[in-house]
């Protein structure tokens, strides 16, 4: 908990800041890394006040939020130092507590160092707007404490939570044009009594800061591609996704994208493009985001099958599959159409086995008529064989005894008188 006093940073025409009073002043070896050099905001000086009094031995950082942030995107990235030096290598669950001690849970992408599925409801919660500064204070391990400076002056802020707004009005700075403003940094006495241990709520008392966006351009570009749609699948029209691009699969809020492949992204997206609906929508509540992930790959997986699928296919195969989305069904998965489609190859499948078994035994039978018919007729051959063997022996015999006589009736010719 943060050990402060009521402080009021005031900026006067020059734009420089008067000290702010403190009993004491703490900085952590981590402000090299993440401290800019260029000229700060009032909410970043403010934001810096706040991480120098919070508990040295645990590391935090300041993030100045930019529009792909809060109203694109909203996808968060984190420092990338901050998060090789104190954060998972892979992809995990954080969870961010806010000053009035609400948790929320995000999904952290190791690869990208970024918050993604949570984070929109983050900002929708907090009502964060492009220009404030969170103070994140890594306070356990994937647990962020985190400190909000508002840094445009919206009216959502103004006397919310129960913070006074200064009526003084802003002194405009002479040479760069900007506006000035009041920025409290109010006791926690000032809040409800169930969120005094949280410290401090920061209250902004101006508007039309211009927030430097340069230093996070990069980052602006880069979430502007990975468009999150909606906060839930359910309430979401399928005709609002123009394509894969800005296709996102939500549970409950979070995005649990990172869980497929991007085989399996993208081929649960043409699942969902061919129904026009988003196939997951009516799962379960109590279903985690794992599981939900297994749901999509396994009914990708049989909807690869069954293309695949060829008459000789094993009918042991489609009923497994059948048994399968059948399961699926009950935790709330939209795969009528594929079983339906699954039971058609089914019954083709069988009435064509039933067609050919029954063609089979016919050609067999007959084919076991010609057989029998051919060794009838191979014996009746046999026979006639014998037969003939039989008539060319007494052709030869009879030959024998012509020539027999012809040679008595010459002799009988040629005998002397």
């Amino acid at each position: 908990m943060l050990n402060l006093f009521q402080y009021q940073v005031l900026y006067d025409k020059s734009g420089e800041s008067r000290e702010p009073r403190s009993r004491k002043r703490k900085k952590d070896a981590f402000s090299v890394f993440y401290d800019s050099t260029e000229t700060k905001s009032p909410a970043m000086e403010l934001a810096e006040v706040i991480r120098a009094n919070l508990e040295a031995a645990y590391p935090s950082f300041a993030k100045t939020l930019v529009r792909s942030n809060v109203t694109v995107g909203f996808w968060m990235h984190l420092p990338m130092r901050f998060c090789k030096m104190h954060l998972p290598k892979n992809d995990t669950t954080v969870f961010l507590e806010n000053e009035s001690g609400e948790e929320y849970i995000l999904n952290y992408i190791a690869e990208r160092t970024a918050l993604s599925g949570g984070w929109k409801a983050f900002c929708a919660a907090n009502n964060l707007l492009e220009g404030d500064v969170l103070v994140f204070h890594l306070v356990k391990p994937s647990r962020f404490k985190v400190y909000i400076v508002k840094g445009n002056g919206s009216s959502q802020t103004d006397g919310e939570f129960g913070i006074p707004c200064s009526d003084e009005p802003a002194e405009k700075d002479v040479e760069g044009g900007k506006k000035a403003k009041h920025l409290e940094l109010l006791p926690a006495g000032h809040m409800e009594d169930n969120n005094q241990e949280n410290g401090l709520i920061v209250a902004d008392n101006n508007e039309g800061y211009a927030v430097n966006q340069s230093e996070n351009e990069s980052e602006d570009r880069a979430s502007e591609t990975l468009g999150v749609i909606k906060l839930s699948g359910s309430t979401v029209d399928f005709d609002n996704v123009e394509g894969i691009d800005n296709f996102s699969i939500l549970l409950n809020g979070f995005a649990i994208d990172s869980e497929l492949s991007e085989h399996h992204r993208i081929k649960y997206y043409e699942l969902c493009r061919s129904q026009n609906s988003f196939l997951h929508s009516n799962l379960l509540n109590s279903i985690n985001h794992k599981l939900a992930a297994e749901i999509i790959i396994g009914t990708v997986d049989i909807s690869e099958g069954i293309r695949s699928s060829k008459l000789s296919s094993s009918h042991a195969d489609y009923g497994v599959w059948d048994k399968t989305l059948k399961g699926f069904e009950l935790f709330g998965m939209k795969v009528g159409f594929l079983r339906e489609r699954l039971n058609r190859l089914m019954s083709l499948a069988l009435e064509s086995e039933e067609a050919m078994e029954s063609e089979c035994r016919e050609v067999k039978l007959e084919q076991a008529r010609v057989d029998s018919e051919m060794k009838n007729l191979e014996l009746r051959l046999l026979k006639l064989k014998d037969t003939r063997e039989r008539l060319d022996d007494e052709i030869e015999a009879l030959k024998e005894n012509a020539e027999k006589h012809e040679l008595m009736f010459q002799e009988a010719v040629n005998a002397p008188w």
